[in-house]
């Protein structure tokens, strides 16, 4: 045993079947984390889920933009901490707002599932894709990010509003009236196993996607009690870096926008892959990873998108285990930043 511990860590989620079973799956991944730390011990780390009704999943009936935005969906969750009801909150990052409050600290980003948005028709996965659709066909999301894209594939068919969990989503589809189709997130449906559902996906090129999605993002107090002394180390080791600075690239775009679930904006960054040749035999160049990020900005007044790319190069020891975060989070920040640059240049 490591660390005496004294009771079971309490970890705050949403209370959607979605919530819970992502939140399962990050406390699973962190009690592992604890695996051989410290001097190859085991870490007895029993834990429970605090489950929280918030307000963005209590109000279905109105747009988020119109009662608060993202915040809705992770307060709940902080009060918690705050008042010493949970030690940790899981959250979808892209339902957390671009900055976190200061008392608050993102702690670990765990690996990115799959960020693609899907397309589920009547018939699901043997149904009628997107592309071929009838003019004047139902499509139901209540994201207005995902909307605009959409328009620029097929501006002639009809996007109706729709909120509430996956399962929800889905019940749309039913009865005679039901919509010809929803688009929801591939990460949602394959951590509820219901990605057999999906008819086709989109690609990020198609359509970016939120902000965020696919990733699990484990917060914590910035200043946290003696008892939980070990619990940033054992975070540190559950994160992981790669989706971490892809995180933070893209949620500094969001921040440097000032933008939030009310505006069509969003971006996605991804490693590339053989971006840079290798150095060569003998040669004192350090190994590089390069971060590319996309990114798109609904321009109201002109009415049209704007698109815009970038990149920078990290070292590639700088993922190496015990290697600081801090400048990977701040190069990565920077190319949230820079991206941002380049949509207002275009404005």
């Amino acid at each position: 045993m490591i660390a005496p511990w004294t009771r079971t860590l309490r970890v705050a989620t949403r209370r959607s079947a979605l919530a819970t079973a992502q939140t399962e799956l990050a406390a699973r991944t962190i009690a592992s984390a604890g695996e051989g730390m410290r001097g190859g011990a085991a870490l007895d780390l029993p834990y429970e889920l605090v489950p929280l009704s918030t307000e963005g999943d209590r109000r279905l009936d109105r747009p988020l933009d119109s009662f608060g935005g993202k915040g809705v969906f992770v307060k709940e969750l902080e009060v918690a901490l705050l008042e010493g009801r949970a030690d940790l909150a899981v959250h979808s990052l892209k339902d957390m707002p671009a900055e976190t409050l200061p008392e608050f600290r993102l702690a670990a980003a765990l690996e990115r599932e799959d960020p693609r948005d899907v397309f589920v028709s009547r018939g699901g996965a043997a149904g009628i894709p997107f592309r071929d659709l009838p003019a004047g066909a139902r499509v139901g999301t209540g994201s207005v990010r995902r909307v605009v894209q959409l328009r620029e594939l097929r501006p002639d068919l009809e996007y109706v509003p729709v909120r509430g969990n996956v399962q929800t989503r889905l019940s749309k589809l039913e009865g005679p009236d039901g919509l010809d189709g929803v688009v929801l997130a591939a990460a949602g449906l394959k951590r509820l196993g219901l990605l057999d559902r999906a008819t086709g996906f989109f690609s990020p090129e198609e359509v970016v996607p939120a902000s965020g999605q696919g990733i699990l993002a484990v917060e914590t107090l910035r200043d946290l009690p003696g008892e939980l002394g070990f619990l940033p180390e054992l975070l540190e080791r559950a994160n992981h870096r790669e989706s971490l600075c892809r995180a933070v690239a893209e949620m500094a775009f969001l921040k440097a926008l000032d933008a939030g679930c009310r505006f069509p904006v969003a971006a996605y960054a991804e490693f590339l892959p053989d971006a840079a040749p290798a150095a060569a035999p003998g040669s004192d160049a350090a190994p590089e990873r390069r971060l590319g990020i996309r990114g798109v900005y609904w321009d109201e007044t002109a009415r049209r998108l704007v698109r815009a790319k970038a990149e920078t190069a990290f070292d590639a020891s700088a993922f190496a285990p015990g290697a600081p975060r801090g400048p990977l989070e701040s190069k990565s920040a920077a190319l949230g930043r820079e991206l941002a640059r380049l949509v207002r240049e275009r404005l």
